[in-house]
């Protein structure tokens, strides 16, 4: 059997993340003291037709992914574990 990688492994790793499952009432200010304490930390930036997603910039792909494995499912209400992955190119 061929082995299939799950996840945020199928997406090929890149310096822009993916945020999704956020409370509504999150703002970018609020993402930004959560991901500025990740080395790399570029911006923010927040979809205000779509509430509870965000792409996260960094400087590059492997600051990125220290990024997913410190910060996945974080939980930013008992409700919302944020959920991290690589933003599609």
């Amino acid at each position: 059997p061929s082995f299939q990688p799950s996840g945020q492994d199928t997406m090929p790793s890149n310096n822009i993340l993916f945020i999704h499952n956020l409370p509504v009432e999150m703002t970018s200010m609020m993402l930004q003291l959560i991901f500025e304490q990740c080395p790399g930390f570029k911006e923010i930036r927040m979809i205000q037709a779509k509430p509870g997603i965000a792409f996260v910039e960094h400087e590059n792909d492997v600051q990125s992914s220290m990024a997913i494995q410190a910060l996945q499912g974080l939980k930013i209400t008992p409700q919302n574990p944020m959920v991290v992955s690589f933003a599609k190119k």
